[in-house]
């Protein structure tokens, strides 16, 4: 009696292993397929980092562009604003002329560096 239930567990053992066996299997199989498709992702990933890094890059240079541009602009606009003050003052201190003093007024006007400033800043900005 002995002897079958050594014989009954042995054969249990049998149907145990090959159960795991394709349990494994099929487990490795899963395994293998879900490892492809983590290197297909990977590299699909690898590829859009690359493709968002260059996109970065323009981006950046495109960006630093605008706000070079815009900084000169801010300059100039504010040199002119200043030629204009500057000038309006001039203009102010016409009144106080009287007479022959006026040809010195228009002396100093056309030799005012303020006026040369001001078109010159004018010419830049257009």
């Amino acid at each position: 009696m002995e002897q079958y239930i050594y014989i009954f567990t042995i054969i249990l053992e049998i149907i145990v292993f090959v159960q795991v066996a394709n349990a494994i299997i099929k487990l490795d199989k899963k395994i293998v397929q879900i490892n492809s498709d983590v290197v297909l992702l990977k590299s699909e990933i690898e590829l859009a980092l690359k493709t968002f890094k260059k996109f970065i890059k323009k981006f950046n240079k495109v960006a630093t562009i605008i706000v070079k541009v815009k900084k000169f602009h801010i300059k100039r606009l504010i040199l002119i604003a200043i030629e204009i003050v500057n000038l309006f003052f001039l203009f102010r201190t016409f009144k106080t002329y009287k007479g022959l003093s006026k040809i010195k007024f228009l002396q100093k006007l056309f030799s005012y560096s303020l006026i040369k400033g001001f078109v010159l800043n004018l010419k830049n900005f257009i």
